[in-house]
This record gives structure tokens, sequence and C-alpha cells, in this order.
């Protein structure tokens, strides 16, 4: 009798324990979790994990972007500049871009995964790349994944969204920085701007422009201006090298 009662005694810490109970009680003590809930914003209202972050998937209306529904929410209106920061990296878009709206600053992506823990990291590229690691910098691009990893003698140093292109397909694999231009138009695409680039092979750049959170270009890989400049200004130069793949 004794050991039966051990081995529920056992079961039940393990339900209480289990990452679908903790789930529960994340779900019903978390702030954010409840402003979202009591906006109706919640898709499904299931806790899930990305890039090692618990979160919810939300969705935004037309004309929203990340900053409105940010500062929609009390519990993230004080720290607004890091939540927009983070919601952006896991959902590889920019906080700007409004939900199917004009030009520019459009994005038809309207789900989006909010974190509901902001000490946690987003585990997204390998933070050790073994390949790297006899090289100063190296540039990893993840077609699949949608972003870009600068990497200083293997080790990760930096993560940015990207959108490429919508074939999700590159001539080669492996590329090195032939040269860089500062102002740049392509000589393909109607002149279209291609400022703060990098030529890595054939026709293909590294260069800024709109990142909606999907693979969008014409097959460049398109990075947020900020990143783009600090890319060209701080850390790239002529001859790293890189790989491309997903």
């Amino acid at each position: 009798m004794k050991a039966i009662w051990l081995l529920s005694a056992a079961i039940i810490s393990l339900l209480l324990w289990s990452p679908a109970a903790q789930a529960q009680g994340l779900e019903q003590n978390n702030p954010i979790y409840q402003e979202l809930a009591a906006q109706g914003r919640l898709t499904t209202g299931e806790v899930v994990t990305v890039y090692g972050v618990p979160c919810v998937e939300v969705k935004l209306e037309d004309g929203e972007s990340i900053r409105t529904l940010v500062d929609s929410l009390p519990s993230l209106r004080n720290k607004s500049l890091m939540a927009q920061d983070r919601i952006a990296l896991i959902n590889k878009t920019h906080y700007l871009l409004v939900v199917h709206g004009s030009g520019n600053i459009s994005t038809d992506k309207d789900r989006m995964f909010v974190p509901l823990d902001y000490s946690i990291k987003p585990e997204i590229l390998p933070e050790f790349l073994p390949g790297a690691t006899n090289y100063e910098k190296y540039i990893l691009i993840d077609l699949r994944q949608q972003y870009l990893g600068l990497y200083e003698w293997g080790n990760l140093t930096h993560c940015f969204p990207i959108s490429s292109g919508t074939y999700k397909w590159m001539p080669f694999k492996k590329f090195v920085v032939i040269n860089m231009d500062e102002f740049h138009n392509s000589s393909k695409f109607d002149q279209a701007p291609m400022d703060h680039a990098l030529h890595i092979g054939l026709d293909y750049y590294i260069h800024e422009g709109i990142v909606p959170g999907y693979p969008a270009s014409h097959g460049c890989i398109r990075i947020f201006p900020l990143h783009a400049r600090f890319l060209f200004y701080n850390w790239a130069k002529p001859g790293i090298p890189g790989k491309i793949i997903g």
C-alpha cells in the first residue's frame, strides 16, 4: 500500500512539473498573457516555445504594427524599445512595419509571437560555428530561418533578420565579400536602391531594405537599414568569407 502511495505521489509530482503544467501556470500568472487575453488578441491561447523563449501567438489587425501592439500593453510600456526589438527579432521583421499598410512600410505578416519572458535570450543561430574558428570574421546566412549571423573566431556576435529571394535558392553556398558600395542601385530591377551593399558573388548582394518577416526580394539578402549600416561601417570588409545554408 505504501509503495502504491509513493508511486502515485511521484506521478502527481511529474505532472505538476511537466511543461504543460508549467505553461498553464504561466498562462494564469503572466501579466502579458492576461493583457493579451483581455484584448482578445490570442489566436489559440497556447504557450509555445520559440527559439527557447515561451511565447503566445497573437493577431494584429490591419494598420497595426509591433510598436502599436507593445504600446497597448501596460506590462511592456516600461521596456518598450527592448520589447519591440525582441518581438521583431523573433518574428524576423521590423517593429514599424504596418500590417497591410502601403509602400515600403507594409507587411502581410499579421500573426506574431509575443515573448512572455524577456530575460531569456532567443537561441536562433549556433552560438559557436566550428567552420568559422579560423576566421577573424565570418558570415552565416540561413535561408530557411531567414537570419544572418556575424561570427568572430567562430563565436556568434550578432544575429539579424533577413528577407531573401522568394524562391529560397542561391546559385552558390560559399562566398566572400568581393567589394562594398555605400550607394548602389540595381542594374536589373529599375535601378532599385540597394545602399550599403556587400557584393557576395554574381549579381547577389547583402544590402539594406525592407524585411517584412518572409522572403520577398528578387534574390539578394535584405537586412534592416540600421543593421546594414553597422555591417558596412563597423564590421565588414572585402575578403570576409561566409556560407549559405537552408
